[in-house]
């Protein structure tokens, strides 16, 4: 008799949990996600005043354009697993971001955007906790000097400053090639979600670098991050390609590599 009393309990229990599901909230604090589609930062900023924003900056030009959209909670909806938020850009563009919970620290993001039904976009991406700056803004702290001597220089293509996006581990992760004619040269990339910067450099000199074409190849120092870099010249200013390492005499830790060159004064 006990032991039904009990699985009865038990079955109401889970019945009134059922029937009354608790909706997700979102957290407050900096989030950031890189959209591959567009090369963009994303970054949503929740306030525990209920003014919030959300920013967008280019990748290509060096993290110089942003667009900031504020919003508050009258513009969020939450149900039991997601929360979306809608918002007006462009005059009569409307944006909806649907954010879910993804892994443990993460966030997965749905944006779209339409204008009655003429146009529609949309990009997924994943927005990682950041509890310090963002990274584009620590990225400029530390190394925006590089993409100012850039715009300063005169250097002849492919020769430059090269700023985008890698697969590192399986993410998009913020990418800045340095490859001078006469001078070292390096491969850098930026890993969201650090609170300081989180730099992982692979080095190489002049002399291991090809140029066949429109195909660059480079023999690079970092034996489990990027040993190996191979990059297809596409535009003037667009290369892409892969990066590797090789060990113990098979290639590994293969990413794919889309880069944008930072141009030189001159050329604007």
């Amino acid at each position: 008799m006990r032991t039904s009393l009990l699985i009865l309990f038990i079955t109401l229990l889970s019945l009134s949990g059922r029937c009354f599901p608790s909706n997700m909230e979102l957290p407050t604090g900096l989030w950031e996600g890189i959209s591959e589609d567009e090369l963009t930062f994303r970054l949503l900023q929740i306030s525990e005043s209920g003014e919030h924003s959300f920013f967008e900056i280019a990748i290509p030009g060096g993290l110089k354009r942003v667009r900031r959209t504020p919003f508050t909670n009258e513009d969020i909806a939450c149900i039991e697993n997601r929360c979306t938020i809608k918002t007006i850009i462009e005059g009569d563009v409307t944006r909806t971001i649907t954010v879910s919970p993804y892994l443990d620290r993460g966030l997965k993001a749905l944006e779209s955007s339409f204008k009655g039904e003429e146009s529609y976009t949309s990009h997924t991406y994943h927005l990682v906790k950041q509890d310090a700056e963002s990274t584009p803004r620590k990225f400029l702290e530390k190394r925006g000097k590089l993409i100012v001597d850039a715009e300063q220089n005169t250097t002849e293509h492919p020769f430059g400053t090269w700023i985008g996006v890698m697969q590192y581990l399986d993410k998009p992760e913020l990418a800045l090639l340095q490859l001078n004619e006469s001078e070292q040269g390096a491969l850098r990339v930026y890993r969201k979600g650090a609170n300081l910067l989180n730099e992982v450099q692979s080095n190489f000199s002049a002399n291991n670098v090809s140029i066949d074409g429109r195909v660059i190849e480079i023999e690079a120092t970092h034996t489990t991050f990027a040993s190996k870099i191979i990059l297809f010249v596409l535009t003037d200013n667009m290369i892409s390609g892969y990066t590797y390492a090789i060990h113990k005499g098979y290639p590994a830790a293969m990413g794919a590599i889309k880069l944008y060159r930072i141009e030189p004064a001159k050329a604007h």
